[in-house]
């Protein structure tokens, strides 16, 4: 469920809906090395929301795996698989190395 489903949801809502959001608002697709503001903005409350249920260096060491989610998600013109395959092999590996 954690390495399966959670990833699929976060991406549908973060990286499908906020993110779009986001880039077809003006202003928010400006890339700093191919990382967009929309991406950053994203990956901010994403990262946030973190903070709920975890220590807060495990909160924010997700920042930067969500903007390499974010990237995919802009590289592939808004294809949502490539991040949502890339997010569950991370919580997969996260799992595998630290538990639950």
């Amino acid at each position: 469920m954690l390495a399966a489903v959670q990833p699929v949801l976060e991406e549908l809502v973060f990286r499908g809906l906020l993110q779009g959001w986001l880039r077809e608002k003006g202003g928010f697709i400006n890339a700093f090395l191919g990382v967009g503001l929309a991406n950053v903005l994203t990956s901010v409350v994403f990262t946030a929301l973190h903070f709920i249920n975890h220590a807060p260096w495990m909160a924010a060491s997700v920042f930067f795996p969500s903007l390499l989610f974010g990237y995919f998600r802009d590289r592939y013109d808004g294809w949502l698989v490539p991040s949502i395959g890339l997010h569950c092999f991370y919580n997969a590996g996260y799992f595998l190395l630290f538990g639950v």
